[in-house]
């Protein structure tokens, strides 16, 4: 499994607990704003679970910018840089 996918993986989970939503209904597709209707709470949740998996710094205001779930997982893989 690529960086990326985990990342979209890891989203795909915490999302799903948060939304009370079944996780097979979220892929890389998955916009937060549109699809999830995702609050501010919710998006520094999301964006704090990456943080800690991947034990990197992502800016909230970088990652309000991010779309979907595979836009999120394209910044941990550029961030690490693996």
């Amino acid at each position: 499994m690529t960086i990326r996918e985990e990342a979209v993986e890891i989203l795909r989970k915490k999302a799903a607990a948060l939304f009370g939503i079944d996780a097979i209904t979220l892929n890389e597709n998955t916009r937060f704003i549109e699809d999830l209707n995702c609050k501010s709470i919710n998006m520094v949740q999301l964006c704090g679970t990456l943080e800690d998996e991947f034990e990197v710094e992502i800016p909230f205001a970088a990652f309000e910018n991010i779309k979907t779930f595979g836009d999120a997982g394209d910044y941990i893989d550029r961030a690490l840089g693996i």
